[in-house]
């Protein structure tokens, strides 16, 4: 598998919190896109991304078309504001 030197970068940003499965729509996805998926905590400045005490999960990703599927986990009690990154070659 080769990967493509075309890469872009989408971003959501969304109040989580537990084990999640959600799908994303990512224009330009196809099922052989390789996604990197990655997520973290938003606060302090308005979507400020931070290292706050809650642990956050990938578990997995599937790529379809023109959406990614994410499963996750947002290790809290209560919803946490979260960016989650995609890396799609």
């Amino acid at each position: 598998m080769s990967v493509s030197p075309k890469l872009f970068a989408y971003t959501y940003d969304l109040g989580i919190n537990g084990v999640f499965t959600l799908s994303f729509s990512v224009p330009r996805v196809t099922p052989s896109s390789v996604v990197m998926v990655s997520m973290c905590e938003l606060g302090g400045q308005p979507g400020t991304p931070f290292i706050g005490d809650a642990t956050m999960t990938v578990h997995n990703v599937a790529p379809d078309n023109n959406q990614v599927h994410v499963r996750g986990e947002v290790n809290w009690d209560s919803t946490l504001s979260v960016r989650i990154y995609f890396l799609v070659s």
